[in-house]
């Protein structure tokens, strides 16, 4: 692809993000959001190296000021307690574009395997984002919350719509892919 190219992908996965950040529902600490179908998406279409720059530049983008995430903009956003599953973006773009576009591959991944990536990038949100919430939660807001608690603020309710996210982020790939004039990557 063209340098100019896989900037114009880039600014566009950031402001998809960025309209995913603002069609959110709340429900405690952590809004539903559609930001992880374009974090999956980044991963998937541009790749591991790519699609990780778009979050990372999504990130940096919200930090400096601009109002991208959920809850606005800023450095102080570090303190939120989302701001973990926001530093998971670039690694779970990273880990779908590795297992969608491995190197030397050449024809598409099959169903199993996009939905399989997908899960996966949608587990290490998690992983990164629920922790960083207890530690917000305990150190910063001074509460005291057990495993039960946690999970029902940072993931269970969380699960069907991020289940549906996969499902749509695996099944957009391809006419994604075709749209773009990309022949499938992996």
């Amino acid at each position: 692809m063209s340098r100019t190219r896989n900037i114009v992908l880039i600014s566009l996965t950031v402001a998809l993000t960025t309209a995913g950040a603002y069609l959110r529902i709340p429900v405690g600490p952590v809004p539903i959001s559609l930001q992880t179908l374009f974090v999956l998406l980044a991963g998937a279409l541009l790749g591991p190296w790519l699609g990780s720059l778009a979050m990372i530049s999504y990130i940096t983008l919200g930090l400096v000021g601009l109002p991208l995430f959920t809850g606005g903009g800023g450095p102080q956003y570090i303190l939120s307690p989302t701001f973990g599953f926001l530093l998971s973006f670039p690694l779970s773009a990273a880990i779908v574009g590795f297992l969608l576009n491995p190197a030397g591959a050449v024809k598409s991944p099959g169903t199993v395997r996009r939905l399989g990536a997908m899960a996966l990038g949608s587990l290490v949100i998690y992983l990164v984002g629920i922790p960083w919430l207890a530690l917000n939660l305990l150190f910063i807001q001074g509460k005291q919350l057990g495993l039960g608690a946690l999970l029902s603020m940072g993931m269970l309710p969380f699960l069907p719509g991020d289940a549906l996210k996969v499902l749509l982020a695996s099944w957009l790939v391809g006419p994604v892919q075709r749209a773009l004039g990309q022949a499938p990557r992996a």
